[in-house]
């Protein structure tokens, strides 16, 4: 008997372990197409009662789509970019047919134009290595760009694999793909099981499509150092970007500090006249402001998602339209002054100074 697998996110089909992957009650396994009890449960009940899949398990299915696919569509969270290009995904997928998906455009104010905000990705794209790459800002929320999307992805062959890190947006790109004409449209069938949670896919999922095309959605990569995977699943959807970016501006001098409370805190140890910083973020937590005196409140937990007991410090030098990014949470950006910094960050989390994303240019 052949192997089946959940259409929805790719787990082997069994009917024997209720508390693992892919599990279906074995009344149900006569049906064509087969959702698993987590999947059902996901998509009716917004339950995940099993957790995200092992990031070794996770990273063995990518290997095993590459090897399949013929070319790779690459997807990214642009309010959290840094994070999702990390060494080893870029490793797997050179010498590979690659095109870039940026999703969550929609976050972004219209203000913002659209060209400045590509030449910004393809510059981020060239600094890692990915020169020439085709590019395309997406909304998997509102259908932005995926015309577009879907005249290149046949440049790629006709065995396309999406990949991306957790919680990108990359099941919810493929199934907008999959109601157009490129994938067969609304037709009768199990789509990829979308979530808030990470790690919701399980194994690399396949639809045929017209014209011999075959669209694969694969787990997400899990990446380091991103602070919305060192917290509850509960916290993690309010830290990770989901709703149009907001911004608070702070006049901040020596002494000051930015923070959100029980993440992360930006130190001010000096600066050079009367400077600026832009607190970003796309979810449901924002940046304060208070004094250095402040600081161990800052740190403080504010709740018991947020478990982090172990901290470290960075000294920082930001200069004017510069952001630091921290990884998995959101971005501070100077205006006006150089800045050196004290960054107060959870143990092993990860930022980037890099050109400013939104504003003026250099």
């Amino acid at each position: 008997m052949n192997d089946r697998y959940c259409q929805g996110c790719g787990a082997k089909i069994q009917s024997t372990e209720p508390d693992c992957f892919g599990f279906v009650p074995v009344h149900l396994l006569d049906q064509d197409q087969i959702l698993c009890q987590r999947c059902f449960r996901i998509n009716h009940y917004g339950r995940n009662e099993m957790g995200p899949v092992a990031a070794g398990d996770s990273l063995e299915s990518i290997r095993a789509g590459m090897d399949w696919s013929t070319g790779v569509c690459l997807v990214i969270d642009l309010l959290d970019f840094e994070s999702g290009l990390p060494p080893e995904l870029l490793g797997l997928i050179r010498g590979k047919g690659l095109m870039v998906a940026v999703n969550k455009v929609d976050l972004i104010p219209k203000k913002t134009p659209r060209k400045e905000l590509e030449s910004w990705v393809k510059s981020r794209l060239d600094y890692y290595g990915l020169p020439g790459v085709k590019v395309v800002l997406v909304s998997a929320a509102n259908g932005y760009g995926f015309p577009d999307l879907a005249d290149h992805l046949t440049a790629l062959g006709k065995q396309v694999l999406f990949v991306g890190i957790t919680n990108v947006g990359k099941s919810s790109v493929l199934q907008r793909i999959l109601h157009m004409r490129i994938g067969g449209g609304k037709r009768k069938r199990i789509e990829p099981t979308i979530s808030a949670y990470p790690g919701t896919t399980v194994s690399v999922s396949r639809w045929s499509c017209p014209g011999g095309l075959v669209l694969a959605d694969s787990p997400g990569f899990v990446p380091k150092g991103r602070i919305s995977d060192f917290v509850t699943p509960e916290l993690a959807q309010k830290i990770i970007p989901h709703k149009s970016l907001s911004s608070h501006l702070y006049p901040v001098q020596s002494g000051d500090v930015v923070f959100i409370k029980g993440l992360c805190a930006v130190e001010c140890l000096s600066s050079n006249g009367q400077g600026l910083l832009l607190g970003f973020t796309g979810s449901g937590v924002q940046w304060q402001k208070s004094s250095s005196k402040q600081l161990v409140k800052c740190l403080q937990k504010s709740n018991e998602q947020a478990p982090i007991t172990m901290w470290e410090d960075r000294l920082v030098q930001l200069e004017p339209r510069e952001d630091l990014s921290i990884s998995g949470l959101g971005w501070v950006s100077s205006r006006k002054s150089p800045y050196k910094l004290r960054v107060h960050i959870p143990k092993g989390a990860e930022y980037t100074i890099r050109p400013n994303l939104l504003g003026p240019k250099n």
